[in-house]
């Protein structure tokens, strides 16, 4: 596996034969970031251009924090439902 490093972020990049382009992740993060392309200069220029938009968004004021999910679905159930 190859690994490519821009602006402190690093990807891990793998080649899809189902999608037959080269993809790559953003590792050591909690969100998930993904991008492909089919050469290493398409590669390239998606995880610069990813990683840039994942910064501007950070940086923006209404952006809220990401939450973990509890794993709970709450539903409201009509009476005549109720066993």
């Amino acid at each position: 596996m190859k690994t490519m490093t821009y602006k402190g972020y690093t990807a891990e990049i793998y080649y899809s034969d189902e999608d037959g382009f080269f993809v790559g992740d953003v590792v050591g993060i909690d969100d998930i970031i993904c991008f492909h392309g089919s050469t290493d200069e398409e590669l390239r220029v998606a995880f610069e251009g990813v990683v840039d938009l994942y910064i501007e968004a950070l940086e923006q004021p209404e952006t809220p924090p990401q939450k973990h999910f509890a794993g709970r679905l709450l539903s409201r159930l009509r009476q005549a439902l109720h066993l």
